[in-house]
This record gives C-alpha cells, structure tokens and sequence, in this order.
C-alpha cells in the first residue's frame, strides 16, 4: 500500500507511473487493488477498472471497451442513440471535437449509428486513430484529475488492448498517470521495462498472518490445533485458499479427523459448492456460465427456478462466492475469484454446460435485439459451446469481420479458425460452401500478421474444392488470393499464371473489382519480369476497372504499380502525377503504407531527374510513414539512393546497409541484390573501391539468381563504374555494355541514357572519338525524348569536355533530327 500511495504521489506531480503486481492465483493481487481503491474514496482522482478474462484474449480491446463503459457512464440497457449522445457528451468534457473522435469511440463499442464517416478509411487507419482517440482521452481526463487505470489479469490480455497499454505508457512521462496492472508469474508485460515502472511481486503469507485470517473465519472456538496445522499444512500461505479452506473446515463435521481435508483450492471450492442448496448451487452454476462479471438482469433472463432469485443470490454474497457491485447503472455480480467461477463452471455435466450456454445466447440476443454488433464476441463465445454448430459458425464469422475491421487480425484469425473445425460439423452440402468462405478470410487476415506460408497452405488445402464448386466468382476470388501470396514468396511465375486465372474467372462472373485485382496483380508481376509496357497496360486495366468500385486501397496500390512502371520506362511526369494521385488515396483513407510507397516511389523519380531536395524530402518522409517492416525496408533504400543521386555517400551508405541486411533477413533477394548494387555505388562515391567492388559482384549474383532485371543492371553499371576508377577500360566497357543492353531489352530508357553517359567517359579515356560521338548522340535523344532537362545539359558538358562539338548525327555515323543540338 505504500508503494501503491507513493507512485500515485509521483504521478500526481506530473510523472506517470507503472505498477505491475505479480503474483500467483489467490495470493492477493485483486485484494490488494480493492483495498488501494478503498482508500482512495475520498480523493480527487479519476477511478477506471477492467479485468481481463480467460477467453479474451481472442476479444479485442475488451478491458478498454470495459472502461470506456465507465468513463462514459453507459448500461448494457442504453439505447444505440443514447450511448452515442452520453459519448459525445462525455469527449466534450474532455476537450476533444467530438464529431471527429466519436466515431472511433463508438466503433470500439460496437455501435454502428454515427460512423459512417470511417466507411472509406482502412481497417489499419481505423485502428491507428482509435488508438490515438483513446490515448488523447486518457492524457486530457487525466489534466483534470488524476487518472488511476487498473486492468487485472494481463495474462489474459488481448492484441489490440496490449497495443494500447504500450502506445499510453510511451505518454506517462509527464502525465498525471498511474496505470496498474496484475498479472500470474511466467507473463511480463512490456511495459514493466520502463524506468518509471515498478513491480509489487505478493509472496505467500507467513504463519502467524495465515492462522490470523483463519481465526477470523472459523472463530477463537473452532479455532484447534488441528485446524491451524491443517491449514498451514494445505494452503500454504495462499491467502485465498486459507480462506475458502477455513470456511470448509467452520462447517459442521468437517474438522473431524475422520473427514478428510481437501489437497487444493479447487476441491475445497467443490466441496464448498456441493453444500450449497440445490437452487443456490444451479444459480451459481448459471452465472460461472455468464462469466467472472455476471449482469443481473442476464442472469435474471436465465433462471427459470421456482423461488425468488434474489433470496439465492444474497446467500451466494453472504457465503462470498459472489461479490454485488454497480458500475455505472447496471448492477451486477462478480465472482470472488477467478478460481471460483471455474470449479462451479467445472461442476456442470457437458450437456447441462451446453444447454446453459445456449441459453446465455439466447438471452443476449434477446436482450441485445436492435444492437447485436455489439455481443458478437459473447455470442459466438457462448454458441461455440453449443451443438448450435449453424450459430456458432455465423457469430464467429460475424465477430472476426468486426475484429478484421478495427485491424485486430490475431483476433479474426483465432475466431475463423474456430469456425472451421465447427464448419465439419455442418451437413456436406453447406459445409463445403461455407468452409470455403471461410478459409477465404483467414487467407485474408493470416496476410496482416506475416503468416504468408500459412496462407499458402490453407489455400492449397482448398483448391479441389474451389474448382469443384464451378462458380467463377468464387474461384476468381481464390486465386487472387493464391496469385497475392504468390506474389509475398517471391514465385513470379505462380503468381502470374493464378493472377491469370483470376482474371479469366472474375471476367465470366463479371466481377469487375476483382478483375481491377488481378490486372494490379498481373501489372506487379509484369513490373518484376521487366516486361514494363505490359506492366502499364495492365496497370491501366486495373485502374479503369477499380474506379468507383469502392475498393480505394486496390485502386491507390493500382496507381503505385503504374506509377513504378512509368517511372522505370522514364516517364517520371506521368510517374510522379500518378504517384500523387495514389498518395492523395492513401490519405482520403487514412492508409500509412500506400502513402508510404507513393512517397518514395515518388522521391525516387524527383532523384534521378536532379531534383534531389524534393526527392531526398519525398522519400524520408516515406521512411516516417513506413507501416512494415518490409516498407521500412523500401523506404531506407530509396531514401539511399536519393542522397547517392545528390551525392552523399557518408548518409546513404549506413541507410542502404540496414535496408540490404533488412531484405536479407526477410529472404528478398530481388530487393537485397538491387539495394547492394546502390550500396557498392555508394561506395565508389566515397572512393572505397574495394569494397564497392565486392557488394557489386554480391549484388550482381543476388540479382542473377532471383532473374531481377533491375537488379542485374544496376549491378552490372556498378562494376563498369568500378573497373573505370580502377584503370580496367576494357572490363569498365564490357560491364558497361552489358548494362546497357539489359535496361534497352526491358525499355528502361532513362538507364540506357545514363549508362551511355558512362561509356561515353570510357571511350574518352580510350581515345575512340567516333564511339564518344555514337554514345552521346543516343544519350541526348534519350533525354530529349523522355524530357529530362538536367541530363540533356550533362550530355552537352561531357560532349563540350571531349572537344567532340555538338551531340548531333555527325559523329554518330547515323542521322539525327536537325535540333538535336
């Protein structure tokens, strides 16, 4: 307690403080935070509770949505419109613009009236500022009054909650804050690493204190000498079991010696349980089924017995398996403890358990009528343990929607897994069809958590069954999804050919936003095969077809694709305006990642053209978008490249060794080739031959075996420019040369252009005026062509430098236009 007090008085001055108590079940972690909480009833401070449940950990955000419950001052009763009113009002207080943050808020609720406005944004953008509502929340409630947030049992806590707790404690410092947390042995929670974070470890009672709490049950009386050995002997200090087994042994017989002790918390429960009355043990039974908190009107919806339900229960709180609490206007009962509410649930026969929790649905539908969205997690909780397989599959489905929606893909990928082994349960017929849909969207949300190889599998297991279905919506649906994974592994001819298909299946059921899907994913796999007019053919396919469609983020990622192709063909005006213009999508629907790879795929053209501060500017501010991993990856890589295009080597090379060592460790080869040729280009800059020499043969052997054409070239045209500032004229051509063809064979003009500036200075050094002429001739019209100014000029210096005249058809043994000068 004064641990408790004395971090409440740092964060009363302005330093936010952590408190994390550990402990094992029953050792006093709840009582201890009763008790805090007891003291402070005559405080000024702001008071938030939730607990965490065994089953949660698949519910996300489920203690955040407890205590925004009561901060908001909501019952389980209040209408959709009157929690959406007590919401707004309740962020008003706050200081927030509640037409702005209360859609988030209730969206976390469950509440779909009045938030409409998030219809375009992404699921990640929702989350994102969900988060952000939540923490601004939390920081303004506590400037008015020291806020207090209790959430017990983080064992059990779920993805998006834990998300929160770390996103809020990264806010402490220098908020009036005290954020406690419970938690069994064996689990640490993040936050506890933190300087300002403090951990209470509650250890088992000594004997004296444990024969306290006993005689304070039993009674001096009953108190003998054999009870305080048992006593000490069984429970060991665990202040919970001293006292459940204290009250077994008050109970007529009990302390005979001819009745035997129970050897555990569980069984002294069990025994305790068996003496109830026969309809106080069946109400208890019915709430252990509800949950560790119980509402009473739920539990009041269940019971059917013949006598007064609240005469039972007031002997349930008089005998402490209950506890009775109000939070805001619903009152309700909570089960002492956890271990409670589990051996009464245990006590049950499976038929009675699966009867009962059919009926807790039942009740919740009832009683939830015209407001389900917000009990999809307990009603596909209870039906799951039902023979209501029909249910249990729809509720599952329904919750890992909702959970998808918010980002909370740990949790949809838990609930459709679930669904499944409940689908084989189904008759054949609507099995197959109904198992399908639903692998289709744990395809889909296995993609958001990285678990690509499992995508694979899971569609593969289902391929005979997608083509026996003969319906091409669907198989055009799966093998998007096949030719998307595909795609992530790195399997470019498996991922064209299902993209193909895609199309194929999409055009005969006319489903127009899958075909825009396949034409990105077709464009993509174009692009990496250096196939890039096909690449902005297919681009502009998936554009036409997405617009309008509703589906803004395969439309943004359609423009990024088109704007990668132009932009390797060297048009960098179309590459940049379509560039903005995915950029300008990411940002309508709160997209980080699309913004993200507009940015640098953007300050990639801005680089390369000599617009290097744009460019430079484009691609760090890709870099602080970045949203993954592997974007973090692409962004430091281009972000690299531009400064070696503005020449800053010192920069660029720490920022392209942690890309190249990134897409080392995620087995992109493409990528890590490519980014080691800019790397060893960095080097040369900075006149470290050597090793510029060894990352550009690395790079060209990387780029070789994965067939990355980008890769090949960019090496290639680094061990020309090496071999040059070695002396090496006739490797620097060969190199060169090579180069040259492999960017000419793909039409990406702009590299050919620069690659025969470079041969130019060879031949310069080598005294073969003619194939100086030759060189920059081609160059010029190259650079003409594609309207890049700045390398029009540098094809006029170097033909000035070598004394050849203009850049005209004179010296290249072929006609020119007449202005070509």
């Amino acid at each position: 307690m004064a641990v408790l007090h004395g971090r409440l008085a740092l964060a009363r001055q302005g330093h936010g403080q952590v408190v994390g108590i550990v402990g094992e079940p029953g050792i006093g972690k709840s009582r201890l935070i009763q008790e805090f909480q007891q003291a402070l009833r005559e405080e000024a401070v702001t008071y938030l509770e939730a607990r965490c449940v065994s089953y949660g950990a698949g519910v996300p955000f489920l203690p955040i949505v407890e205590m925004l419950g009561q901060a908001c001052g909501l019952a389980d009763s209040d209408s959709p419109e009157t929690v959406a009113v007590k919401v707004s009002e309740s962020l008003q207080r706050l200081g927030l613009d509640a037409g702005e943050a209360t859609p988030y808020v209730l969206q976390l609720l469950g509440v779909k009236e009045g938030t409409m406005s998030l219809a375009e944004l992404t699921p990640e953008a929702i989350n994102a500022r969900s988060l952000d509502v939540l923490r601004k929340m939390a920081l303004l409630s506590s400037q008015q009054r020291p806020l207090i947030l209790t959430i017990e049992d983080v064992h059990w806590i779920d993805r998006s909650s834990s998300t929160y707790v770390e996103a809020l404690a990264e806010s402490l410092p220098g908020a009036p804050i005290l954020l406690l947390l419970t938690f069994r042995p064996g689990h640490q929670p993040s936050v506890m690493t933190r300087s300002y974070a403090t951990q209470i470890a509650l250890s088992p009672l000594s004997a004296p204190d444990s024969l306290t709490i006993a005689q304070s049950i039993i009674g001096a009386e009953g108190f003998a000498d054999v009870v305080a050995r048992t006593i000490l002997e069984k429970a060991e200090g665990n202040p919970f079991f001293i006292e459940e087994l204290a009250r077994a042994m008050a109970a007529p017989g009990v302390g005979d010696s001819a009745v035997p002790v129970p050897d555990s918390v569980e069984a002294v429960l069990s025994a305790r349980i068996d003496r109830l009355s026969d309809d106080a043990r069946r109400l208890l039974q019915a709430a252990s089924v509800i949950g560790r908190r119980v509402a009473l009107r739920l539990l009041a919806a269940l019971w059917e017995g013949p006598e007064d339900l609240d005469a039972h229960l007031r002997e349930l709180i008089r005998l402490e398996f209950l506890y009775a609490q109000t939070v805001g206007e619903e009152p309700h009962c909570v089960f002492k403890h956890a271990l409670t509410q589990e051996v009464a649930y245990a006590s049950l026969p499976l038929g009675d358990r699966q009867a009962l929790h059919a009926a807790v649905a039942r009740a919740l539908e009832r009683l939830h009528a015209e407001r389900l969205n917000e009990v999809y997690d307990r009603l596909a909780y209870h039906y799951s343990r039902t023979t209501e397989t029909d249910k249990a599959v729809d509720y599952l489905v329904r919750f890992a929607d909702k959970a998808a929606a918010v980002h909370a893909h740990a949790e949809a990928v838990t609930a459709l897994e679930q669904a499944l082994i409940h689908v084989d349960r189904l008759a054949a017929a609507e099995g197959r069809r109904l198992s399908l849909e639903v692998a289709l969207r744990l395809a889909y949300s296995l993609y958001f958590l990285g678990r690509i190889r499992e995508r694979l599998e899971l569609l593969l297991r289902y391929r005979d069954a997608v083509e026996a279905s003969g319906d091409p919506a669907l198989t055009g649906r799966y093998y998007l999804l096949l030719g998307t994974t595909y795609s992530l592994l790195g399997d470019r001819a498996r991922a064209g050919e299902s993209g193909g298909r895609a199309l194929d299946d999409a055009t005969r059921a006319g489903d127009e936003a899958t075909m825009g899907k396949a034409h990105y994913v077709l464009a993509h796999e174009e692009y990496w095969a250096g196939r890039l007019a096909r690449s902005v053919e297919h681009g502009r396919a998936a554009v036409g077809l997405l617009e309008g469609k509703g589906e803004p983020w395969w439309l943004g990622m359609a423009h990024w694709i088109l704007s990668v192709a132009y932009g390797s063909l060297g048009d960098f005006e179309a590459a940049i305006a379509i560039g903005t213009r995915a950029r300008a999508l990411g940002e309508a629907i709160g997209d980080l990642r699309l913004q993200s790879y507009a940015d640098w795929t953007i300050g990639g053209a801005y680089a390369v053209t000599g617009r290097h501060v744009e460019g430079i500017e484009a691609c760090r501010r890709g870099l602080r978008l970045s949203a993954d991993p592997v974007g973090q990856a692409n962004a430091l890589g281009f972000l690299g490249g531009a400064l070696v295009e503005s020449g800053n080597a010192d920069e660029a090379i720490p920022l392209l060794e942690q890309s190249v060592r990134l897409f080392n460790q995620f087995r992109i080869v493409e990528l890590e080739g490519w980014f080691s040729a800019l790397l060893a280009e960095a080097h040369l800059l900075r006149g470290d031959l050597a090793t510029a020499l060894n990352i550009a043969r690395h790079g060209l052997a990387l780029s070789t075996a994965s067939g990355y054409w980008v890769g090949i070239g960019y090496s290639q045209r680094a061990l020309g420019r090496v071999a040059q500032a070695q002396g090496d004229l006739s490797g620097a051509e060969r190199h060169l040369t090579e180069a040259c063809e492999t960017f000419r064979s793909r039409g990406a003009q702009h590299w050919v252009g620069r690659t025969l500036l470079a041969l130019a200075e060879v031949a310069h050094a080598q005294r073969r005026d003619d194939a100086i002429g030759a060189y920059l001739a081609e160059a010029y019209d190259i650079f003409r062509a594609l309207k890049v100014p700045v390398y029009l000029e540098e094809t006029e210096r170097q033909a000035a430098e070598m004394r050849i005249g203009k850049c005209t058809g004179q010296h290249t043994g072929r006609a020119t236009s007449t202005d070509s000068a």
